[in-house]
């Protein structure tokens, strides 16, 4: 029986110390990201309720009123992280990132509240 050499054991064992780190580093920036967005929900659905953005049919908020700097950077806030977990889920079900967009816009517009500017598949913005 051969006993492998010292190398080969290192080099695997390099290659699996390296994979952990990656794998567990995307696992956080996942977690970080959700839980910043679950920071800013109350400002997001103000924002939202006072009909100064909507919810556009690529998963994104959009500006339909004159904001503030501190709205306008909720609402830029809020679509970066939408934008890194749409990414993230993507790549894990191998879609695109237009596509999980979409997806998330149709599961949003069903679950918002009444009042709130959403933007229909054909780019036609109503009220809920």
């Amino acid at each position: 029986m051969k006993i492998p050499s010292w190398t080969l054991i290192f080099t695997i064992a390099s290659v699996t110390i390296g994979l952990v780190p990656q794998n567990a580093m995307a696992q956080n920036n996942e977690v970080s990201i959700k839980q910043r967005m679950l920071e800013r929900i109350a400002s997001v659905d103000a924002l939202k309720l006072s009909g100064s953005v909507g919810e556009n049919n690529k998963g994104f908020l959009e500006q339909r009123a004159i904001l503030n700097p501190a709205q306008t950077k909720t609402m830029n806030d809020e679509n970066s992280d939408r934008k890194a977990l749409y990414t993230i889920l993507a790549n894990r079900l191998g879609l695109s990132v237009a596509v999980v967009g979409q997806g998330r816009a149709e599961s949003i517009r069903e679950k918002s509240a009444p009042g709130v500017w959403a933007q229909q598949p054909s780019g036609q913005w109503s009220k809920k």
